[in-house]
């Protein structure tokens, strides 16, 4: 092979290495422009999944406080009932005792 088949060998081989690089590193900014998408959607999720449980504490806290408030008015309840009990007993003794007196 004479020298100048050789240099156009070389070139060649030298032209062949630059669209190998250029193209690599095409598909290594591509790859990075999809990992810092990648990473915005992450946080994006993180982020929902944060507000989620969030979400989900306050809503547990206020169930617990309604459970109570229930406990509270189903308490206050019976403690009507038997106060109106005792009223209408109280009435029914009165209403009795009038009778009986005349």
């Amino acid at each position: 092979m004479t020298p100048e088949e050789r240099l156009t060998q070389v070139e060649n081989l030298l032209e062949t290495a630059a669209r190998y690089i250029n193209r690599h590193s095409q598909t290594i900014e591509q790859n990075q422009a999809e990992i810092t998408q990648l990473r915005v959607s992450l946080n994006e999720t993180l982020k929902l999944f944060s507000d989620l449980a969030t979400y989900q504490r306050q809503s547990q806290e206020e169930i617990i406080q309604n459970q109570e408030e229930i406990r509270q008015s189903q308490a206050d309840i019976r403690q009507n009932q038997q106060e109106i009990r005792r009223i209408w007993e109280y009435l029914l003794n009165q209403s009795g005792n009038g009778r009986s007196g005349n």
